[in-house]
């Protein structure tokens, strides 16, 4: 098979930029000495990223170790429901769950681990079901476009997966155990060993859940009892680290995960369900680090692999699979004590076989070169830009430019603002897709602007009380979104709708409070209004859904948690309210609002200096609501679980 002339070049400009950076550390930049008008930029270290030092003006929220703790027995969209301003969609206890943020849909918030984006060539999203916490050191959430950053598909935001980089020395690690309401269960385990300048980590676990818990169907009027909603999971991330110099530091992480899910129908519907799904999916990264004083690269190559297998008595099965290999290379320099510039250059390739694309197997590559500054002046200002071009498949796409500042009025107030373009393109889905619903291949991609700006304070009352808070308003504008409307049969084609308004403001609080050296507390609070309407129907669209809330997104969505630690016992409360919701385009139909809490007890026993045992039992769904996330998809009432974590070192 030939090569397009365009891949040649693409390569060309790739093995360029390596060279170009072999240059570079072979000669060092050295940094010039900071007069005292100007504020000091410390240089980075080998885990630090470019979410960390280019996102001058965003708002990026990190989770708390202690939030990961709490819930490494279960997945990432159950963490993200309740430790982060994410509006997660789902399909109920153990079907389909996709975030949301500021009005987007999912799509358009993407999840990279290790800097790898997992977002499906498919469908566009990533399933948070089958991400397992236990597999996961840092979780951190950018809010609005990131674009020049990180390409396509950040029209809303990203979601960003680590796990530590450092191993400590000796063999050291974690058992799991989990059992809880509904046939509940979690085993798992994490061992990592050091020795000189290799380090070694395996995470594992198998869990399985029933999920058959007893409901009110609102549709038929009458108590069931949920069905055919079982889930099992084992899964495997190995991880290994050689330094091999004193500047160079090679990494290799391979992921792979079976998923067996069993498909409930919709609680109006009737009938008995007996549809599965099986998920099996493989994800490697190889990593080289080279890391100086002013200076720093990395060079990464990928591969993703995921098979679906879909089984229904009634219809015949199908089987799906999907390929991506992707190639990166990022460049930081240390220009001198107030200014940095990072250089990268984003080779992606992707196939997929689906049955119900006909005779269409798609492929498509994507070249990116993105370019972003940072500076600092006059003490008190910092201000980032960035750029990216990408080609796809011989096509340029708009280029993406982001412009952002900040202000530290002084120690206490800081301002933020930025502006943004963002871009997506069709998933193959929405292309090829073939049967009663048919994909459009005259798709043209989604494009839009962000603005956001932001006010943050920091305070100590008092020595030992930190009070944090923050607020951000946000306009994102995006034309040409892609929906899926219905045709004059019975099937759906996906269609540019023309233009969808989000707009919104969120607010964010922390308290922490040390009492004692025994006795500490903290409390999170977070609350978000979001508008987010057609504002242009194209051709083919429904002029009764101008101006109104686009489906599943709620205008209220207000979390808070709080927890007290008094020596090794830990107890926690936790609630979520989420807004009424509208289930129609024209918003004539209503999923109504609801409240939720969970609580919580833990005790750390410590057997010996070496060795300790976590005992946490959580009450969830407290106040015993009925409700449902996704009209037609009952959760679950009043139900426990206890977590047990036995640690060594």
């Amino acid at each position: 098979m030939r090569l397009p002339t365009s891949l040649f070049k693409c390569k060309q400009v790739f093995f360029a930029l390596l060279i170009g950076s072999a240059v570079s550390y072979a000669r060092p930049v050295f940094a010039q000495s900071a007069e005292d008008t100007v504020r000091v930029l410390e240089p980075v270290n080998i885990t630090d990223t470019r979410l960390q030092t280019f996102t001058v003006g965003d708002k990026v929220e990190s989770v708390t170790k202690r939030a990961i703790g709490t819930t490494d027995q279960s997945n990432l969209g159950r963490l993200l429901m309740n430790y982060s301003g994410i509006n997660v969609r789902s399909y109920g206890v153990s079907g389909l769950s996709t975030a949301s943020l500021r009005g987007s849909g999912s799509n358009h918030t993407p999840v990279f681990w290790e800097g790898i984006n997992l977002q499906s060539s498919m469908n566009g999203s990533l399933d948070l079901t089958l991400v397992p916490v236990s597999f996961i050191d840092d979780v951190s959430l950018q809010y609005g476009s990131a674009g020049s950053l990180y390409g396509a598909g950040t029209m809303g935001g990203a979601i960003h997966l680590r796990s530590d980089a450092k191993v400590s020395p000796g063999l050291h690690g974690k058992l799991y155990q989990q059992v809880g309401s509904f046939g509940s269960r979690y085993s798992g385990i994490m061992a990592g060993y050091r020795y000189n300048k290799l380090s070694f980590r395996v995470r594992a676990f198998d869990s399985e859940a029933d999920n058959d818990f007893p409901y009110f169907n609102v549709y038929r009027n009458r108590e069931e009892k949920r069905q055919n909603a079982g889930i099992h999971q084992r899964g495997l991330l190995a991880e290994s680290f050689l330094a091999l110099a004193k500047h160079h530091q090679l990494a290799l992480k391979y992921w792979a995960q079976d998923n067996q899910v069993e498909v409930p129908g919709v609680s109006a519907a009737g009938g008995e369900a007996k549809s599965t799904q099986d998920d099996l999916f493989h994800r490697a990264v190889l990593r080289w680090d080279f890391t100086r004083r002013n200076y720093q690269l990395q060079v990464k190559t990928a591969v993703l692999h995921h098979q679906l297998l879909y089984n229904d008595p009634v219809q015949s099965a199908s089987s799906n699979q999907s390929t991506s290999w992707i190639s990166e290379v990022e460049n930081t320099f240390y220009l001198n004590a107030t200014q940095w510039i990072f250089l990268g250059l984003n080779h992606t390739r992707e196939q997929a076989i689906v049955e119900n694309y006909g005779s269409q197997q798609p492929q498509r590559s994507r070249t990116a070169l993105f370019l972003s500054y940072r500076a600092a002046f006059l003490r008190k200002i910092e201000t980032s830009w960035g750029i990216r071009q990408t080609l796809i498949d011989q096509e340029w796409a708009p280029v993406l430019p982001s412009l952002a500042l900040s202000y530290s009025a002084n120690e206490h107030w800081h301002l933020r603002s930025k502006v943004g373009r963002s871009y997506n393109i069709p998933t193959f889905n929405d292309l090829y897709w073939a049967g009663a619903s048919t994909g459009n291949p005259n798709l043209k991609p989604e494009r839009g602007w962000s603005y956001e700006f932001g006010l943050e304070s920091e305070h100590a009352p008092t020595e030992n009380w930190q009070l944090t808070s923050e607020i951000t308003a946000f306009s994102n504008l995006m034309d040409d979104w892609v929906q899926w409307i219905p045709l004059s049969g019975s099937g759906w084609s996906p269609r540019n709708v023309q233009q969808v308004w989000a707009r919104g403001i969120e607010a964010n609080i922390e308290s922490t409070h040390t009492f004692s050296n025994t006795l500490n507390a903290r409390f999170w609070g977070q609350y978000s209004y979001t508008r987010s309407t057609k504002e242009e129907v194209a051709a083919g669209g429904n002029p009764s859904e101008l101006h109104k809330q686009l489906i599943y997104i709620p205008y209220h969505q207000a979390k808070a948690s709080a927890n007290v630690n008094y020596q090794d016992i830990n107890f926690g409360l936790s609630g979520i309210f989420i807004g009424q919701q509208f289930t129609t385009g024209s918003n004539s139909q209503v999923l109504p609002s609801y409240l939720t809490c969970d609580v919580s007890v833990g005790y750390r026993w410590k057997i010996s200096p070496t060795h300790h045992l976590l005992i946490n039992t959580t009450l969830n769904n407290l106040l015993d609501q009925q409700y449902e996330v996704r009209q037609g998809y009952p959760m679950p009432g009043r139900n426990y679980q206890i977590n047990l974590v036995y640690q060594f070192n």
